[in-house]
């Protein structure tokens, strides 16, 4: 068992988008369900430790909007026909997902000379739950060959999601990270413009603002970090409605919706911890 499953791909569609479409914002919040740390980019000292900083503005703790943004739209893709860029062999992926940049997600998102409908502000901490130094494992890069990523015909299995755990099964090891602990609450904008009623509700299911999803973010996700539950705050256009109705129109989208939610769901969340130890290393 691996810390991590798949939500099929479903492959590339033109989306015909009605003429009735809607701007504005979600204010949203984020709570943080297990520590979550995404580097600044800058190192600091504690002691003799030199540890890897959480990202900051004027001395503030933030999650970046661009953080927030590329996490809801690997979920969007996974349930919607989408392209996707990829440099696998499309033969393995088993599914057109050529790039024609003219998707539902090139529309919302933005793609290659196709500006985004979506901007993602950068989130303040408002209420801090405390700040700890935590020694994590060290991570390995993507590796595509990795034979548990594909199915008995050799197809690509699909987008990889990583499971959510409790607090208590986090894993250590010799990285020293600042991360910010469960409890903390992080808020901030979403901004949308010319979205149809669909879109919109893929934003918001994606978002995770059904409740029925949480997201992950940041780094140390194997790992069993980053863990956060999202809310809309201020609503004025019912999302949890909105998220709860996304993909009822299309039986595929549906099943792929299904998925996600058992992969993400935090009653779904593992318990125990599927690492193991080999060699007097652990690993998964």
């Amino acid at each position: 068992m691996k810390p991590y499953n798949f939500v099929p791909i479903l492959g590339a569609k033109t989306y015909i988008k009605s003429p009735d479409v809607k701007s504005g914002k979600l204010r949203i919040s984020i709570e943080v369900v297990t520590p979550v740390h995404i580097f600044s980019g800058y190192y600091n000292e504690n002691g003799n430790m030199v540890y890897k900083e959480f990202v900051k503005y004027n001395g503030k703790y933030i999650i970046p909007g661009s953080s927030l943004k590329g996490c809801v739209r690997t979920i969007a893709e996974s349930v919607s026909r989408s392209c996707i860029s990829t440099s696998q062999n499309l033969y393995k992926i088993g599914k057109n997902v050529r790039d024609r940049n003219d998707c539902i997600i090139c529309d919302m998102f933005g793609s290659l000379g196709k500006k985004s409908r979506l901007r993602f502000a950068d989130l303040e901490l408002v209420k801090n739950n405390g700040v700890d130094i935590i020694n994590i494992p060290t991570f390995y890069g993507p590796r595509p060959e990795n034979k548990n990523y594909y199915a008995a015909d050799g197809k690509f299995k699909g987008i990889k999601f990583y499971s959510h755990g409790d607090e208590n099964i986090i894993e250590k090891g010799t990285m020293p990270c600042e991360f910010v602990m469960p409890g903390s609450i992080f808020e901030g904008n979403v901004f949308y413009e010319d979205l149809d009623d669909n879109q919109l509700d893929l934003l918001c299911f994606s978002l995770g603002l059904g409740g029925d999803i949480y997201l992950k973010l940041g780094y140390g996700k194997p790992a069993y970090y980053g863990s956060v539950k999202m809310k809309s705050i201020d609503d004025k256009i019912d999302a949890s409605k909105r998220a709860s109705r996304y993909g009822m129109k299309d039986n595929d989208v549906a099943k792929n919706v299904k998925r996600l939610k058992e992969l993400l769901s935090w009653d779904k969340r593992h318990t125990k911890s599927v690492w193991r130890t080999v060699n007097n290393q652990r690993g998964y």
